[in-house]
């Protein structure tokens, strides 16, 4: 069991985290098992964007032991490593995650100092804030030009990838996501992911008010 805050665990913190921050957490406290017998075991299995992270969670700081075990265990699944903790216990550990490209995502310090309920109404706050910034364009109406638009995002996993595949330029595509960006779609390149998930709901909404209208 993890360590608790004020009666709410470290990994339940976590999980109300990486949620607020778009992923969708799928397993936890996973037991790796080869010829029958445990060798490792996973605090949470998460996926972002079509990618499988393997995440460790440490109520403090960690150190190399601590990186290794994340890079490892997410090497038995196939998975991205990252680690929730509050820090690096060292610059050597600094280091390590460093040159095996792990994810560190810190806890923030305030939660050893708030009341859990507190924790858990920002964290729902931050999960109704990204479920607003999806649904809000669904008021507006879509036209052909726009829509065509869409589906570009909706088919292309990255900013570089559209640009690519609409075969205009970086500039030029920013230009037409700016115009979307005044019926609420999302229009940095660096949270590309937020306006292909708001484009994959877009069309199916009008996929399924075509199809029974």
């Amino acid at each position: 069991m993890k360590p608790k805050v004020r009666g709410v665990t470290v990994e339940e913190l976590a999980k109300r985290l990486l949620e607020g921050m778009g992923f969708t957490v799928v397993e936890e406290r996973k037991r790796i098992r080869k010829n029958d017998v445990d060798i490792a075991e996973i605090d949470l299995i998460a996926e972002k964007d079509g990618s499988l992270y393997a995440i460790e969670v440490k109520a403090g700081r960690i150190s190399v032991t601590d990186i290794r075990q994340a890079y490892t265990n997410a090497r038995l699944i196939n998975a991205s490593p990252l680690i929730i903790c509050r820090g690096f216990a060292d610059r050597s550990a600094k280091e390590l995650a460093k040159e095996l490209n792990i994810e560190v995502m810190l806890l923030p310090d305030y939660f050893l100092f708030v009341e859990p309920e507190e924790v858990i109404n920002l964290m729902e706050r931050s999960i109704i804030n990204v479920l607003t910034r999806i649904i809000e364009p669904q008021v507006h109406k879509i036209d052909e030009n726009e829509l065509k638009l869409l589906k570009l995002f909706a088919s292309c996993k990255s900013f570089p990838e559209a640009v690519k595949k609409s075969g205009m330029t970086a500039s030029e595509l920013r230009k037409l996501m700016n115009k979307l960006a005044q019926k609420g779609f999302e229009a940095d390149p660096k949270k590309y992911s937020l306006l292909r998930l708001q484009s994959l709901i877009t069309l199916l909404l009008y996929h399924l008010k075509t199809h029974t209208s």
